[in-house]
């Protein structure tokens, strides 16, 4: 192959990984449009000082009557860059 069809292939992959990315995304910010889509369907608990909450509460699919509790196990944290 020819470099030139290499590098399409390349960046061919990359479009494909960061649509699959946003597919996610989208998916679970529309779960009322897919079956079996999670989604944080609430919040609980003080936020800490980047506006993260203590808990979330996630529903497994877009009808259901449950939830489960998903509590934050640590701080924020960055690269020190």
């Amino acid at each position: 192959m020819n470099h030139e069809v290499e590098r399409f292939e390349g960046e061919l992959r990359q479009l494909r990984e960061i649509n699959e990315k946003f597919l996610n995304i989208y998916k679970h910010a529309n779960a009322e449009k897919y079956a079996g889509v999670y989604f944080i369907c609430g919040e609980a608990g003080e936020k800490d000082s980047m506006g993260l909450p203590e808990k979330i509460l996630v529903c497994p699919a877009f009808g259901l009557d449950g939830i489960s509790v998903y509590t934050k196990t640590s701080e924020y944290s960055a690269p020190g860059y």
